[in-house]
């Protein structure tokens, strides 16, 4: 099973989210090393992050303000325990919550003075966290002090505090940088391959032999474009070798078939028997070098662009063409049609390899056999023979079964895999020989 190579907007976008993810990881480490280092910070921000969530439990009551501890902060800040303390009293020192007596006299500030916004101390050096400070709650009647100690962190707030320094200064915000920054890069990559993706669709219809049939540089990326031109200058080499292959061919078609005609013309002056088994030679030998040529020519066929062939209409044609030859061997040709379909190819190439099965059709089967063409259903046609001794040439590359190597199955092999079809060759226990040729819809 062939693997199906991932797109570039999938590479990149891989990438990003790998470098990203290392990123974080190591602003992930500088955060927590940063806060676990500096005491006076992370007392800080607990006292900040205590003091608002017992402030959830202020309530505005007949103009004043009352106070009811949050269900989530009870087994925290209930009477008795002795490593959490809280106090909450207004700006005249009036006491709305305490789990503290001589501890909040010990370490929060004078109920007598004006407290400030915020304010905190550290009660102790090093971990874990002893710290107490306040600060100033303004819940529209009057402002609130909020003030907490924490002794020995036995609920571990500091985790609790990293948790928020990591999720509001590293998490949210990196979070919504990579995906814009995915966003962004996809829709980047996206709009920079559309040119590219145009000039993909159409190198199928370049035609090596046309010059000026090139694939364009002009709006690509510089990558891009140097590759496209290193297409385009393949392709000039390509169209060179196809146009000294195709003189090179009419050469040789010419030197061999002016003598092979002065030879035929010749044998037909000498009446004598053995003359006409040389005339026949000849003319094997002139097939010979027909199918040689067109075998030949067929190299870089399938880089010329494909037209619609009415596939019944063509074959129709090829059988009314043959059908003399066919009647003179002592044979019979028949044609029909099952629903045959258009098809996209080179019709000369398509024609030549029917005769060529007509042809093979006749030298290798008995006098008085019946020949029959057969187009569809669908994109496919088959010439089929009733004779039981039938020897159909054959490859080894169209079916095992046979050792023979044909030259004539070989080119029409070769022009149905410039098709992208299939030849077929099958014995039929019935007698007689049936040729399939099936292309792509």
């Amino acid at each position: 099973m062939t693997k199906v190579q991932p797109s570039l907007v999938a590479i990149v976008v891989r990438r990003v989210i790998f470098y990203s993810a290392l990123a974080m990881l190591g602003q992930f480490v500088a955060v927590v090393i940063q806060a676990w280092s500096d005491d006076l910070q992370l007392g800080h921000m607990a006292i900040e992050q205590e003091s608002f969530a017992l402030a959830a439990g202020l309530t505005r009551v007949d103009g004043g303000v009352s106070y009811s501890l949050p269900p989530s902060l009870r087994k925290r800040y209930e009477q008795g325990e002795h490593d959490t303390f809280a106090r909450i009293r207004n700006k005249s020192g009036i006491v709305l919550f305490s789990n503290c007596d001589r501890e909040c006299a010990e370490r929060f500030l004078p109920l007598n003075i004006d407290p400030p916004n915020f304010w905190v101390r550290q009660l102790a050096p090093g971990k874990p966290l002893n710290v107490a400070g306040g600060l100033l709650v303004d819940r529209g009647v009057e402002p609130i002090l909020v003030e907490v100690a924490i002794l020995g962190d036995k609920y571990h707030v500091i985790n609790s505090v990293l948790a928020h320094e990591i999720k509001d200064h590293m998490a949210t915000p990196m979070s919504l940088l990579l995906m814009v920054v995915l966003v962004a890069t996809t829709l980047s990559i996206t709009r920079a391959l559309k040119p590219v993706a145009q000039t993909a669709a159409l190198v199928p219809s370049i035609n090596p032999l046309n010059k000026k049939a090139r694939l364009p540089t002009r709006e690509l990326p510089l990558e891009i474009a140097t590759l496209t031109g290193a297409i385009n200058t393949a392709c000039d080499k390509v169209g060179e070798l196809m146009r000294a292959q195709r003189d090179f061919t009419s050469a040789i078609s010419h030197e061999v078939r002016t003598p092979l005609a002065i030879a035929h013309l010749e044998l037909e002056k000498i009446s004598d028997p053995r003359a006409r088994k040389v005339e026949g030679d000849l003319e094997t030998l002139n097939q010979l070098v027909e199918q040689l040529t067109t075998l030949a020519r067929l190299d870089g066929a399938d880089l010329i662009p494909m037209q619609l062939i009415d596939l019944r209409q063509m074959a129709e044609d090829v059988v009314s063409a043959m059908a003399p030859l066919v009647y003179a061997s002592g044979r019979t040709i028949e044609f029909v049609d099952n629903g045959a379909s258009e098809v996209r190819g080179h019709s000369t190439l398509i024609e030549n390899a029917l005769r060529n099965l007509v042809d093979n059709a006749i030298r290798h089967t008995g006098a008085h056999s019946e020949i029959r063409v057969e187009v569809g259903p669908g994109p496919e046609l088959r010439v089929c023979d009733n004779d039981m001794n039938s020897a159909v040439e054959q490859s080894n590359a169209i079916s095992p079964s046979f050792r023979r190597i044909g030259l004539g199955l070989k080119i029409v092999n070769r022009i149905a895999e410039i098709h992208g079809g299939r030849l077929e060759v099958t014995k039929l226990a019935s007698g007689g020989t049936t040729v399939r040729l099936g292309f792509r819809g």
